[in-house]
């Protein structure tokens, strides 16, 4: 039998409702029987900007995911090369997975377009589905035109890669509008983010004195 398994990858500085919420809707979407969630280690696009210790992010990632079953944490990136390119973490994650897998990455709309950028980035495309999601109504033109460029063609409900037979699933479901800056703001500022993130964050945020600074 095989495996449906999604992966979401960010800094996660700190995990949010709204990261919780784009695994949870891409799970049912694509009948996913787990998500792994992915902290970079070193993301390459955030090289020269301050971000908090990896074994903070993912303790706060796994205070997060208690209670919500299908929602699992990886911290591989940590043990491979830096910066942290998915291309790298997925070759791992396919090495060492057990069974049959079929990967599907999930991705926000802006990050999906800026792609061409990403290391290997045919490669990627390549090696496993992609769950892309956008806000109602925003990009779906140019995120279709995107995808007529690299090759993929509409069939049914979802695009199709004709060469590898990878698909691109879409979605415009409601998700809650949060960030992590938001949150580090709202927490400099002395204000309460205990309906941003779950409350487990927010206890070790204030057990841990995070983002004070």
């Amino acid at each position: 039998m095989i495996r449906k398994i999604g992966m979401l990858g960010g800094t996660f500085d700190p995990v949010h409702n709204g990261h919780l919420a784009l695994a949870e809707a891409a799970g049912k979407l694509c009948d996913l029987s787990e998500i792994v969630l992915l902290p970079a280690a070193v993301p390459p696009h955030k090289q020269n900007t301050k971000i908090t210790d990896f074994e903070h992010r993912v303790a706060m990632l796994e205070a997060a995911v208690k209670g919500r079953p299908g929602l699992q944490i990886s911290p591989i990136e940590q043990l491979l090369p830096s910066p942290s390119y998915t291309i790298d973490t997925l070759h791992y994650l396919k090495i060492h997975s057990v069974g049959d897998v079929e990967w599907y990455f999930i991705i926000g709309a802006d990050a999906f377009l800026d792609i061409l950028s990403w290391k290997e980035y045919r490669d990627l495309l390549a090696s496993c589905h992609f769950i892309v999601y956008t806000r109602k109504g925003n990009k779906a033109e140019i995120l279709q035109q995107f995808f007529k460029q690299l090759g993929y063609r509409f069939k049914e409900n979802c695009w199709i890669h004709k060469k590898s037979q990878k698909s691109i699933f879409t979605s415009s479901s409601a998700l809650p509008s949060v960030s992590s800056s938001e949150i580090r703001d709202q927490i400099r500022r002395g204000n309460r983010v205990s309906n941003l993130t779950p409350v487990e964050v927010v206890d070790y945020i204030k057990q841990k004195r995070l983002y004070l600074d």
